[in-house]
């Protein structure tokens, strides 16, 4: 319904609207592309950091009686540092995504705005008209947007998914 509105008012800022689309859908992919390997190490390492934590506990005295402290202190350290680097590039990289979809929007926003006020000038279309269909880009990309905020939380979900399918 938002489109068929769209193009009643202009089919030329229509166009323009709907190249954020493509632009948009790359951006996601990208991002996407690059986090899910990052995801998928944050999740197999917090089960490596999991598995230590339990041995440690339960090995205790194993631990203490043959002087391994500190071996398994810098062990736990190192998968520990290799599990938030492999977070904080996922958490980093999924971060991006509204941000990056949030200026795509506010870039077709502009390039609307604009063909809309030199259509305006040549009394083509009139002020009120830009202002509707500003609107309308603005419900018409909403739903990319909350799309790629479910696709942060997909992401981990497949990556932790993934773990419990290796592990069955």
């Amino acid at each position: 319904g938002v489109l068929i509105m769209m193009l009643s008012i202009s089919p030329l800022m229509t166009l323009i609207a709907l190249v954020i689309l493509p632009i948009s859908m790359a951006l996601i992919g990208l991002v996407t592309k690059k986090s899910q390997k990052f995801f998928r190490a944050q999740q197999e390492y917090l089960g490596h950091i999991n598995g230590q934590v339990e041995e440690v506990y339960g090995g205790h005295l194993v631990i203490k009686a043959f002087n391994r402290e500190k071996d398994t202190i810098e062990e736990f350290d190192r998968t520990n540092k290799i599990l938030y680097d492999s977070a904080w590039k996922s958490q980093f990289l999924s971060g991006m995504m509204q941000p990056i979809m949030m200026f795509v929007g506010n870039l077709g926003y502009a390039s609307v705005a604009l063909t809309g006020g030199l259509l305006a000038i040549r009394s083509i279309i009139t002020i009120g008209d830009i202002q509707a269909f500003i609107q309308y880009v603005k419900n018409f990309t909403q739903p990319i947007q909350q799309i790629a905020q479910v696709i942060n939380q997909v992401q981990s979900m497949t990556a932790a998914s993934e773990r419990v399918f290796e592990f069955l």
